[in-house]
Order: structure tokens, then C-alpha cells, then sequence
């Protein structure tokens, strides 16, 4: 008898709908569909809009979104790119186990800094604000909430390091969910 883990499928879907439906993640979107240094001074992204963002099959050049750690395709031109994956599962006992998801948000190195408000600010501390913003209490679908939160996850962090310093650069950020027993059972009982 094998018992499932509820949830998990799931997750990745629920955050990128939390993303798309949340007010406090608009420029966030911008980011996403525009390159220049006004994105922000862009229009709101309807949710069609959004979701046409997010890659589904193929090619991937024409796409910002992806729910894999892996972008197979050569992306010709500077843009912003971000990944959503289960990166780290930790089973705490039988029972319940700890998921983490890293969010990989890439953008060209000439293209590393938006206006808001008047003030050019980084793209990837104003993305890192936002997914903090937005996700960290965020239900999606787990036991409990997905946070930003040391004590559920030691992985739980951000930094910028990710990139190759030639041609992009960005952030990487963590968050974890609680994801336990479904009582679905697999095989014979018997």
C-alpha cells in the first residue's frame, strides 16, 4: 500500500494563478511582457494575457513563464524570464513532508533596472518584493500556507546570484508549503 501526497500537482498551478489574479503582482506581469525601462508605465496585463506568458509546449522563445528549471530553447533577445519548480522535498515522517518551490526570475544585464515612482530600481529586488508581497501566506493548495519562513524550510532564502554575468542576471528565491497524506491508497489492500 502506497499513500499519495496531496497537493503537489496542484501546487505549481495555484501559485501562478495566485500571481495572475493578485492586484499586488501587476508590475511583476509588466516585467514579464516588457523589456524596456518604462515597463512598469505599461498598461495592466489582462489574465488571458497573462496566461499567454506562460509556456505550455514548443518553442519557448515567445514565452516568460515556465514551471520547469529547464529552458531547452535559445532565447535570442534580452528578456525577462521566470521559473517556477519544485525544487526540494523533504518527508518529515509517514505522514506529512516539506515541499520547497524555487523561483528563478533572469533578466538581461542591460535591461536590470525599472523606473518606479521616478526612482530606477532593480528588477530583481522589485520581483523579490512582489513574490514576498504576495506568496509568503499565500494558499495554495499545501497544508497550511506557502511561506518565507526559515523554520519550515533551512532553504527558505533569496539571493542574486543566478546568471552568468555576461549575458543575464537575477535573483533566485524559495518558499516552502506543507504537503501531507491524502488517503488516497495504491496497490492491494488485502
Amino acid at each position: 500500500m502506497y499513500n499519495s501526497f496531496s497537493a503537489l500537482p496542484g501546487i505549481p498551478y495555484n501559485i501562478i494563478k495566485h500571481l495572475a489574479l493578485s492586484k499586488d503582482a501587476e508590475n511583476l506581469w509588466k516585467m514579464l511582457k516588457y523589456n524596456e525601462y518604462n515597463a512598469l508605465e505599461q498598461p495592466d496585463l489582462t489574465f488571458e494575457e497573462k496566461m499567454q506568458l506562460v509556456w505550455k509546449k514548443g518553442p519557448q522563445e515567445n514565452f516568460g513563464v515556465f514551471l520547469t528549471n529547464v529552458i531547452g530553447d535559445v532565447i535570442p533577445e534580452a528578456k525577462c524570464v521566470l521559473k517556477c519548480y519544485q525544487y526540494y522535498t523533504h518527508a518529515t515522517n509517514l505522514y506529512y513532508g516539506t515541499v520547497v518551490y524555487a523561483f528563478d526570475f533572469l533578466y538581461g544585464v542591460q535591461m536590470p533596472l525599472v523606473n518606479y515612482n521616478g526612482i530606477p530600481v532593480s528588477r530583481g529586488d522589485l520581483c523579490f518584493n512582489i513574490l514576498s508581497t504576495v506568496l509568503n501566506g499565500a494558499d495554495v493548495a499545501g497544508i497550511g500556507k506557502l511561506t518565507f519562513f526559515e523554520d519550515m524550510s533551512r532553504y527558505d532564502f533569496e539571493r542574486s546570484v543566478i546568471g552568468n554575468s555576461k549575458t543575464f542576471t537575477g535573483i533566485q528565491a524559495f518558499y516552502s508549503v506543507l504537503v501531507g497524506d491524502a488517503g488516497i491508497n495504491y496497490g492491494c489492500d488485502e
